[in-house]
């Protein structure tokens, strides 16, 4: 089984790529991004490489994918999704078999997957709530015109 690598995460060792080690690593912007509203990918990470140049990669931990620009990691990620079509399922992995550091890597993963669907959910509800109080405003709304319309049909 693979995870979903924290991007904001630092390595323990120095990761390089094509010989430069790697600075930054952070979620890739979409093409719908603007400069008030970022929009990122979810399983494309956009690499800092120490002379400056930047490469983009697929997220998955331990997958080393990567190519020029982030629009070309994109048919790469179905590689990642299970086959659904023969209802083959993903195992969960064996702990025991794994390293330390994979261990490390897999609790980061579940934190920070953790901490967006808290997130999340916190932000379903506020919004949940909005729409109940605008709804209870638009209704009322309704109401009052549709009393006003009453009140005016025989004067016109």
């Amino acid at each position: 089984m693979t995870t979903a690598l924290a991007p904001d995460r630092t390595s323990p060792s120095p990761v390089k790529i094509n010989g430069l080690e790697v600075i930054a690593i952070e979620f890739a912007e979409t093409p719908l991004s603007t400069p008030e509203k970022p929009v990122h990918f979810k399983q494309i990470v956009k690499i800092l490489l120490e002379d400056g140049s930047v490469v983009y990669g697929c997220a998955w931990a331990g997958c080393g994918f990567i190519r020029d620009t982030a629009i070309a990691v994109r048919p790469h990620l179905k590689a990642h999704k299970p086959d659904t079509d023969t209802g083959k399922k993903l195992d969960a992995p064996d702990v025991n078999t794994l390293t330390v550091g994979e261990l490390l890597e897999l609790a980061g993963s579940a934190q920070t997957l953790r901490l967006d669907l808290e997130r999340t959910t916190r932000e379903r509800d506020r919004l949940a709530k909005s729409l109940d109080e605008w709804k209870q405003r638009a209704q009322t709304a309704q109401r009052r015109l549709n009393s006003i319309q009453k009140a005016l049909a025989p004067v016109t």
